[in-house]
């Protein structure tokens, strides 16, 4: 639900603001600048994207193919900055990750697929920061970890299951500081943990 309303700002935002490209460009026509006018082929910490010998920050949507002329990345810029969705493929046509954009920061939804399209990654983004659910699958579908972050810091429940679903450990975090932790072997058989009751809390 948290990134349903991140997207719903980021995308009125690019309503207004958004003035792209009529057509995409290929990314190899692209390349990004720091301050010192440094260009690199990619995107590098403080750098900005410009279509090479052009002076303006490039604002329009990107794409790149792969020998088979199918669709191996597409994504989104403002003024120079990644802005939007960016989206890429495997070759086989599956989603292998989509992540959602706000001048440059990762805002909104970032999910991360197995190539036989299955979820691997489901996580949300605020501002650059973790936020809401975090949650890990295992490729046959089974969930694998299930976080909650508050401001990139975990908060609440931190649980991990083995690939059958029984529980592998249960921990509790506060302002991203560990305040209870319980662990499994496989069969079910609780662990005995040196700094941690049996009960999860603290020795």
């Amino acid at each position: 639900m948290g990134c349903q309303f991140l997207l719903v700002g980021l995308i009125s935002r690019q309503m207004t603001t958004d003035t792209p490209s009529p057509r995409p460009v290929k990314y190899a026509s692209l390349e990004w600048r720091n301050q010192q006018g440094e260009k690199f082929d990619n995107y590098q910490e403080g750098s900005v994207c410009h279509q090479k010998d052009t002076d303006t920050p490039f604002s329009g949507k990107a794409v790149d193919l792969y020998d088979s002329g199918e669709m191996a990345i597409e994504g989104n810029f403002l003024e120079g900055l990644a802005h939007g969705e960016e989206t890429w493929w495997f070759e086989n046509g599956n989603k292998n990750s989509l992540v959602t954009y706000q001048r440059g920061e990762r805002h909104g939804p970032h999910l991360v697929w197995y190539e036989n399209g299955q979820l691997q990654v489901d996580v949300c983004y605020n501002t650059g920061k973790r936020d809401g659910r975090h949650a890990v699958y295992y490729e046959s579908g089974q969930v694998r970890s299930e976080a909650y972050f508050a401001k990139d810091k975990l908060e609440g429940t931190y649980t991990t299951w083995f690939e059958d679903g029984s529980n592998r450990s249960e921990r509790v975090f506060k302002a991203g500081k560990e305040i209870k932790r319980c662990e499994w072997k496989r069969g079910g058989e609780q662990k005995q943990l040196k700094n941690w009751k049996a009960d999860g809390s603290p020795v």
